[in-house]
């Protein structure tokens, strides 16, 4: 049956953020950082605050976008607040407002903010996050959230959480999260697939180990294990602290939405697993992932040979682990 892993290798490459655009993104996230803390330093005669990377780009899974903005996380904790009782802690709103002020001007956008962060987006299809958080020594870090107050959030900790999976399940996780992002990225429409962080955290609990020198196989098997735990149980919970129930606030719509496009990923992932031409199986997955994903363009040669070779009539019969036996 058609193993499609160089594809894969080929299409990882194609959306694997590369080192110019990760120096890109770190640079422009030092910048901010210089500013803040300069507007803290000069402006406001506060302790400059410190930072920490959050998100997809620390847990190295960012991927490049079909269509639009990449970005980069990038925690701000708030030093001249962390000795202070929170009562008496300056508002979200606030503190938010430092931010907007500290980075105006710096693109010719305007700073946006949003609930949970500041956004600064800038030309190159990219934005730098940054929410805003106080850490009183020895407990959780507390995030600025402008319409629920200070909400408990460690990012820290699930960063940590995901780069021991990774230790121990191995790099293929990786490259399953990014496939899984740009599948997300092909198929999302109106009604919203879940976040990065969502599928981040499903693949990590749902990773399947059988096949770690074929990613279509992997991938094949992840997503229908994916698939079967949330049909049982539609739930994810934070493997970290605060371990919330991050699907509580779903509508059936969009869980039938999400669930139904998984099944569809599963299908089409067998299809192309227990397809004889390779042409035809990355058909199937240039249909899961778009035409970012190569074809497979088979030679005169591999043509000649299969012309000559007798097929059994009897059809494959597809293992538990995805490829068929």
């Amino acid at each position: 049956m058609s193993n499609c892993h160089d594809l894969f290798t080929n299409f990882h490459n194609e959306i694997y953020l590369d080192s110019t655009q990760k120096e890109s993104l770190r640079t422009s996230r030092n910048e901010i950082r210089k500013k803040i803390k300069k507007y803290f330093k000069e402006e406001l005669g506060l302790a400059e605050p410190k930072f920490y990377g959050q998100g997809s780009y620390m847990m190295n899974t960012t991927v490049t976008p079909i269509d639009g903005e990449y970005d980069v996380d990038d925690g701000i904790y708030l030093e001249h607040l962390k000795d202070m009782e929170e009562k008496d802690w300056a508002t979200p709103a606030t503190v938010h407002s430092w931010i907007v002020k500290a980075t105006k001007g710096h693109t010719s956008t305007d700073p946006v903010d949003k609930n949970t962060c500041v956004r600064v987006i800038f030309k190159a299809k990219y934005h730098v996050d940054l929410p805003i958080y106080v850490k009183k020594t020895d407990e959780h870090p507390k995030l600025a959230h402008k319409s629920k107050g200070w909400i408990d959030s460690d990012p820290k900790e699930l960063t940590k959480w995901f780069n021991d999976e990774v230790k121990e399940k191995g790099n293929q996780l990786k490259r399953l999260v990014r496939y899984l992002k740009a599948w997300k990225d092909n198929k999302e429409g109106d009604t919203k697939l879940p976040s990065g962080m969502f599928l981040t955290i499903l693949a990590a609990n749902h990773f399947v180990a059988d096949h770690p020198d074929e990613d279509d196989a992997a991938l094949a098997a992840t997503a229908k294990a994916i698939h079967n735990a949330l049909s049982d149980s539609f739930s994810l919970t934070r493997p970290v602290f605060p371990s919330e129930e991050l699907m509580s606030d779903w509508s059936d719509t969009r869980r039938d939405n999400f669930l139904n496009k998984l099944a569809n990923l599963v299908k089409k992932a067998e299809e192309a697993l227990e397809e004889s031409d390779k042409t035809k199986a990355s058909k199937k997955w240039i249909d899961v992932f778009g035409d970012r994903f190569p074809e497979h363009e088979t030679t005169e040669a591999a043509k000649s040979e299969t012309n000559s070779v007798v097929i059994a009539s009897a059809p494959p019969v597809l293992g538990n682990h995805g490829r068929s036996a």
